[in-house]
């Protein structure tokens, strides 16, 4: 799955800032354990991303860095190592 399946499944931004606003207003001790909630949900989330993965980590890194390089290599060439450096070749 890619950045953009992910962006499209995620809410509207009306509702984002419906939540937001709800989470403020709430008292601090619900502040709180909805806050520890989230981080609950993200920890076992994480781990049930790790236990199902379709690879191991060395080998997805493996992936993940030669799929950049295609893209590199796509794209034109390496990219110039900070802004200064790129600004100073026009």
């Amino acid at each position: 799955m890619g950045i953009k399946e992910i962006v499209d499944h995620l809410p509207p931004g009306e509702d984002l800032v419906r939540i937001a606003r709800y989470v403020g207003s709430l008292r601090r001790p619900a502040r709180a354990q909805l806050i520890m909630y989230g981080f609950a949900g993200a920890l076992i989330g994480a781990g049930l991303a790790l236990l199902f993965a379709p690879a191991r980590g060395s080998e997805l890194r493996s992936r993940i860095g030669d799929r950049i390089d295609e893209y590199m290599r796509t794209a034109g060439g390496p990219a110039a190592p900070n802004g200064h450096d790129q600004a100073e070749g026009v």
